[in-house]
């Protein structure tokens, strides 16, 4: 009872407190509005050339010589080309065609450039292992060139006629970031290409108005000369490829989750103080006499912090499900992991309880409330994606108890089970025991029993 008059106590205090509630509970609904309606369309942050490279396979469908001969055969003999521009002015394109390379075009101008090697790292694949690649996760995309590839674009690029050319991405859902990378990516080529076509068009359409005839296909070879600064068009078609029912994460899902793991660091933060605010209001010497353990009360500050964790939890789920339509995923798993979080942020308070009251000031409380907490929402992700930080920090997002329950959280959220997160749900419980125990050794070892013992004689004398 003692103990939970203790956590009604401070519940109330913390309850009371406006600062403390706008820090907690108003802070992190605002930003998640303002972040996922900012990012909602890019949903990428920060300079691509702070971007890890995006890996994708690029699979060919079609046959380069089967595309090759027909697009000549088309320039010779009894050709439609050649019925209506003539023979002359075939053979012209015929030569100009064996000197444009569409595959050379996409993979080594294009995608080779010197700008989208920063960001873009290809790979040539056979479809299937380019599938199993993306399941995988190794590449966070697959982009197919359609059968007739070569001979659809030698066709939209050196004669008046225009085919259909659709290049299809195939994204995996666990890379929503990198995947949006590459559909910019691809769309940015398929304006560029719309360039080139229309300027040739308009080049044949003015020849024939001039009388020039054809004329006009001869000048074909220099017009195509500077197709390596200014890229060409096509139709690119983005489907986003569905893996076992694994559905996209947004940027409303992701701040969400984001912002709502980083705020629940606040309640370990303002219970880092209140085992020091009470020795100082002689609150906790009170306890003692009163014979309430030690332990009972680190237990009240322990249940304390984790019950305004829980809250923070509850009110922003509910928040962004009922106000953003944000899907949280299966229910069950939803409340494991956020028991396991709350756990884990408790054992963290309650450690920065006893060491605050060891040290007999709020430096390290502050600290953690202005450095650690910043750190670990950038190591964990709470301000960009980790996908698109550089590789050191990916490899640091361990060490982040709102990167463990971000991952877990957004697992479920694409259509993981329970199983899927019961590594992130056990590593969270573990550092909810750990710390608590820390917390017990510090109070024990440190100068928390004495400092009970001594205060109470203090109060007894007076």
């Amino acid at each position: 009872m003692k103990v939970i008059r203790i956590i009604t106590k401070d519940l109330k205090t913390i309850l009371s407190d406006k600062k403390a509630l706008a820090i907690i509970l108003i802070m992190p609904l605002l930003l998640i509005i303002i972040l996922s309606s900012a990012l909602k369309d890019t949903f990428i942050s920060g300079s691509t050339g702070d971007m890890t490279k995006v890996s994708i396979a690029v699979v060919k469908q079609y046959d380069r010589d089967t595309d090759s001969k027909r697009f000549d055969s088309t320039l010779s003999g009894n050709g439609f080309l050649v019925q209506g521009m003539g023979e002359e002015a075939a053979g012209e394109l015929k030569t100009t065609g064996d000197d444009v390379d569409p595959e050379e075009i996409f993979l080594e101008d294009f995608l080779g450039s010197e700008e989208l090697t920063k960001i873009i790292a290809y790979r040539i694949e056979e479809e299937g292992r380019a599938l199993e690649l993306l399941k995988s996760g190794e590449v966070s995309a697959v982009v197919l060139l359609p059968d007739n590839f070569i001979y659809n674009m030698k066709i939209n690029l050196l004669t008046p006629f225009r085919n259909k050319v659709d290049i299809r991405v195939l994204t995996h859902p666990d890379r929503s970031i990198s995947g949006k990378v590459v559909q910019s990516v691809m769309e940015a080529f398929s304006d560029a290409m719309s360039s080139i076509v229309i300027g040739k068009n308009v080049l044949i359409e003015a020849a024939m108005e001039n009388n020039l005839g054809n004329d006009g296909f001869k000048g074909m070879k220099e017009a195509m000369d500077g197709i390596t600064e200014v890229m060409e068009s096509i139709r690119v078609d983005v489907a986003n490829m569905t893996v076992e029912g694994r559905k996209h994460i947004s940027s409303f899902d992701y701040y969400a989750v984001a912002m709502m793991t980083m705020f629940i660091l606040f309640a370990a933060s303002h219970g880092g103080k209140m085992l020091l605010e009470e020795k100082e209001n002689i609150t906790y010497q009170r306890m003692i006499i009163a014979g309430t353990p030690r332990l009972g009360i680190l237990a009240g500050k322990f249940f304390t912090v984790f019950l305004i964790a829980l809250l923070q939890i509850g009110i922003m789920i509910s928040f962004s499900h009922f106000a953003l339509k944000v899907q949280w995923g299966s229910t069950i798993p939803v409340i494991l992991i956020s028991l396991s979080a709350a756990f884990a942020i408790a054992g963290i308070g309650s450690a920065l309880a006893s060491a605050t009251y060891r040290a007999g000031n709020y430096k390290m409380a502050s600290i953690f409330e202005t450095a650690v907490i910043q750190t670990m929402a950038l190591l964990g992700g709470s301000f960009f994606p980790i996908d698109i930080m550089p590789s050191i920090f990916q490899k640091l997002s361990v060490l982040s108890v709102n990167g463990i329950a971000l991952k877990a959280y957004l697992k479920i959220m694409m259509g993981y089970g329970t199983a899927e997160v019961m590594s992130h749900i056990s590593i969270l419980a573990v550092i909810g025991v750990l710390f608590s125990a820390l917390s017990v050794l510090i109070l024990r070892e440190m100068g928390g029993m004495s400092d009970a013992q001594y205060n109470q004689i203090k109060t007894l004398k007076a």
